[in-house]
């Protein structure tokens, strides 16, 4: 097996895991805010009035967010720099999970939530999708003008699914929105 395959391979791995730990923080996110959802009826607008009254909160996340666009905005994109950060961002994910755990009242179960909870996901699915995607870079050799493609070598596949968990409000409401045309098209036919 090559070396480039084998670090494929260990790239891959530590990638799913890493996408597989934030996505556990992303399930646990989701519910309590759809429990949260489910206390406003449903209703955005009544939503982001929760949203305001708890906004303490949102502040970790925001805060992780603004921090992932600044290392954006700043800095070189290989790992190796930043393999510091994309473990504290972990840690962060972690914590987010921990502090949003769901409510012990168990969610209602309403073909309204799993409609929500089906485009959510979908729309996750989609977003890691394109993380995958940016998890090729083509980085020039020490020797030369040789090119070496890179899997998983740059940190911006581990942002964009970072993304997913601190915008999980903003992608409620985003599926709540892409719902409502169908809700309208049920209460015609």
């Amino acid at each position: 097996m090559s070396i480039e395959k084998q670090k494929f391979i260990a790239g891959m791995i530590i990638f799913c895991i890493y996408a597989l730990i934030t996505f556990m923080g992303i399930v646990s996110y989701l519910k309590r805010e759809l429990h949260f959802f489910q206390e406003a009826d449903y209703n955005i607008s009544e939503y982001a009035r929760n949203i305001g009254k708890n906004f303490r909160r949102y502040i970790f996340p925001s805060a992780l967010f603004i921090v992932q666009i600044i290392m954006l905005a700043t800095n070189d994109k290989t790992i190796y720099y930043v393999d510091n950060m994309i473990f504290i961002f972990q840690i962060g994910n972690i914590i987010i999970a921990l502090i949003n755990r769901p409510f012990r009242k168990r969610l209602e179960n309403t073909v309204r939530t799993r409609k929500i909870m089906i485009t959510f996901f979908i729309l996750t699915a989609v977003i890691f999708r394109i993380s995958v995607f940016w998890s090729y870079d083509e980085v020039p050799c020490k020797c030369g003008q040789d090119m070496n493609p890179y899997w998983f070598e740059n940190y911006i596949p581990y942002m964009i699914v970072n993304s997913v968990l601190y915008m999980t409000p903003l992608l409620v409401v985003l599926a709540v929105t892409l719902n409502k045309p169908f809700k309208k098209y049920k209460e015609i036919t």
